[in-house]
């Protein structure tokens, strides 16, 4: 019973930091001369190398913090850092790093580019060590494949979803995520204390 209530939660979680929302814009730019096969192919392998990438920590990320001898308030207090940092980013609309940009013309390119920094990046990572430690494993893991396949869909319907709701509604709500990032990172900053 316990998992039904743990559950939504840590998705909604996941799903927002890794805010296929955000993504919509960049990926259509980059794909706007794609067929809709191949902006298919390249949504499921965006999505596939983000998965990939956030199992491997989620089920390696305590084994290296551990071989660094980090430890996990260390980490969340970098991790909470990290997640502000991006939610600034998001919420203000300027970078604080350098972005390499890739060919848009390129899918393979594009596909990589899509699955990290902007589907799983250092928030992400962040999130499912601190989550996998709090909630376990299976909890965490049926979330992050829940929001892996959400963000799927999400990309999959990215024109649809365009035409629906707009460039400007998708923008309001990549800032509301924004903003949710930027709280999430001051509840591990505190938690790192």
């Amino acid at each position: 019973m316990e998992i039904l209530s743990i559950l939504p939660v840590t998705f909604i979680t996941v799903f927002i930091i890794m805010n296929p929302v955000l993504s919509i814009v960049p990926f259509l730019s980059y794909t706007e001369r794609s067929s809709e096969k191949d902006r298919k192919s390249c949504a499921t392998k965006a999505v596939t190398i983000a998965g990939i990438i956030a199992l491997l920590f989620l089920f390696l990320g305590p084994f290296l913090l551990s071989l660094l001898h980090i430890t996990l308030k260390d980490f969340k207090l970098a991790g909470g850092l990290i997640l502000a940092l991006l939610g600034i980013e998001t919420v203000l609309g300027i970078t604080l790093g350098n972005h390499n940009k890739k060919e848009k013309n390129h899918l393979n390119d594009v596909a990589v580019l899509i699955a990290t920094p902007l589907l799983t990046g250092p928030g992400l990572v962040t999130t499912i060590i601190v989550l996998s430690n709090d909630n376990g494993l299976l909890i965490t893991a049926l979330s992050l494949l829940g929001a892996l396949f959400a963000s799927w869909l999400v990309l999959l319907n990215s024109i649809r979803i365009k035409k629906l709701f707009g460039n400007q509604t998708l923008h309001v709500v990549g800032k509301i995520m924004g903003i949710i990032l930027v709280a999430l990172g001051v509840s591990y900053i505190k938690g790192g204390f």
